[in-house]
């Protein structure tokens, strides 16, 4: 008689995602499996392995080794423009604050060429590639502002235990669009939006989607923000 095989549990898109960045992070590290482990068992007493941390704990430790150096590929933003786009640090922050302004209702043009008039008003230069650092700092804490001005957005990081702290500036980008739609902020209710919006199979915060699901999220929602806004006016 032949063994009865047990069902194979099924992990949730969410969590395949954490430990995919996590595979990623040991390779990128060097990390071999002993010292994996002892991160892990450094990091949160009584644990050796990924399957015993819950989700938050897994970011945590996806934070950690960002710490050490992990640098996640990010693609581009879907409405940054065809031209060929920069890969520095810098450069993708200023044109993901400058999408979200797009999907925060406060642009109409998301091109790069529209991107690089703006840098021009703040620096000497019209590409995020030849800034300065005091330069693109500038550009940064305008487009921050901008946002916080018109949109309300709150970059403040988030708690995450008794003393760390994560920064999700996307999933702030998320809040002040469901304020704008909402009229206020109900994070229960965005939570459940982002579970059903992403299809996860458990139940999830809208501050622990990655950074791929927050960007389709703030697309989404971005254009529920716009067509309020064009209706308004």
């Amino acid at each position: 008689m032949s063994a009865v095989r047990k069902p194979t549990k099924q992990i949730d898109p969410f969590r395949r995602s954490l430990y995919a960045k996590i595979e990623i992070a040991k390779k990128e590290l060097g990390l071999d499996d002993d010292a994996y482990r002892d991160i892990i068992a450094q990091k949160f007493a009584g644990k050796s392995s990924r399957t015993q941390l819950g989700n938050r704990q897994l970011d945590e430790l996806i934070q950690h080794f960002k710490s050490l150096g992990f640098k996640p590929r990010r693609r581009a933003p879907k409405r940054a423009g065809r031209a060929q786009l920069s890969s520095s640090d810098t450069a993708r922050k200023i044109r993901a604050l400058w999408v979200s302004l797009y999907h925060l209702g406060m642009l109409s043009d998301p091109s790069e060429s529209a991107m690089g008039a703006f840098i021009k008003r703040q620096a000497k230069v019209d590409d995020a590639r030849f800034l300065a650092p005091e330069e693109a700092y500038k550009v940064i804490e305008a487009l921050k502002s901008w946002a916080t001005r018109e949109a309300k957005v709150n970059w403040a990081s988030y708690p995450v235990g008794l003393r760390d702290k994560i920064e999700r500036p996307r999933c702030r980008v998320l809040e002040a669009q469901w304020k704008i739609l909402h009229g206020n902020l109900d994070k229960l209710q965005l939570s459940l939006w982002a579970e059903k919006f992403v299809q996860s199979p458990c139940q999830i915060s809208y501050v622990h989607l990655d950074d791929d699901q927050a960007d389709r999220a703030i697309e989404a929602m971005g254009a529920k923000v716009r067509a309020l806004k064009g209706a308004a006016q």
